[in-house]
């Protein structure tokens, strides 16, 4: 019985197929990239404005803020074109405390108040930050310059970036002797780095002074805003199969 399983065993060893190793093929492939820097004019300004008090009523805290948000709100409306907007942006109430003997001790609040005013006319900073000062907004933000298009030129960019790196990679394949196949990979990347300025102010006694104004001083004047440039940046990375 063992005898007539071992033929049976053999038989089915030599009629089993032999299994076909295939030879690993490394792919052939060319990588390129190229990049794209731009400083270009920003369209759009966004500043943002704020309004703070102090104090114990907490009525008449906020009555003042909202009378000075809205006396400021409705001249700087005034003087803004169909896609220029305002909005508010923050709204908060604080409560300070001290403390004696371990024990806490109420002091004050603090009203804060801001909005956000979005110009095209970049000609008209400085008069919108003055009639803000004037009606008694005491803390003017950093200003943020911007394209408001950005999406589309980063797409023609990328678009531009991903034919000079296609010609490269032709350029290199054609020294090289070989043939480009498909892409194999394409990596595209855009950015646009905003523009932050402070605004600068001046009044008879001190040239420069940053951030919040002493509204005190009536004769204080905006300089002059050099809303600057956006950088821009697009690269492209690309990998081609050879033929």
């Amino acid at each position: 019985m063992k005898k007539n399983l071992a033929i049976v065993l053999l038989s089915l060893t030599l009629f089993m197929p032999a299994l076909a190793i295939e030879p690993q093929v490394t792919e052939s492939t060319i990588s390129t990239d190229y990049s794209m820097n731009f400083e270009i004019a920003p369209d759009t300004v966004k500043i943002k404005m704020y309004v703070e008090n102090s104090g114990t009523n907490l009525k008449e805290l906020k009555e003042k803020n909202d009378k000075i948000v809205s006396d400021a709100q409705n001249k700087i409306k005034a003087k803004l074109s169909a896609n220029e907007s305002i909005k508010t942006i923050a709204f908060s109430v604080n409560n300070v405390y001290s403390y004696k003997d371990k024990v806490r001790i109420f002091q004050k609040y603090e009203v804060k108040n801001g909005f956000e005013v979005k110009l095209k006319d970049l000609s008209k900073i400085s008069e919108i930050i003055q009639i803000a000062m004037d009606s008694g907004v005491k803390n003017i933000g950093q200003l943020n310059f911007s394209v408001e298009n950005g999406e589309n030129i980063c797409n023609d960019l990328m678009s531009k970036a991903t034919k000079s790196a296609k010609n490269r990679a032709q350029i290199i394949a054609q020294a090289a002797g070989v043939q480009l196949d498909k892409p194999k990979s394409i990596n595209p990347y855009c950015s646009l780095s905003n523009n932050f300025v402070q605004p600068r102010y001046l009044n008879s006694s001190a040239k420069a002074s940053f951030g919040a104004m002493d509204m005190a001083a009536p004769e204080s004047v905006v300089e002059s805003i050099e809303p600057g440039s956006v950088n821009v940046r697009a690269s492209v990375n690309m990998t081609y199969y050879l033929k």
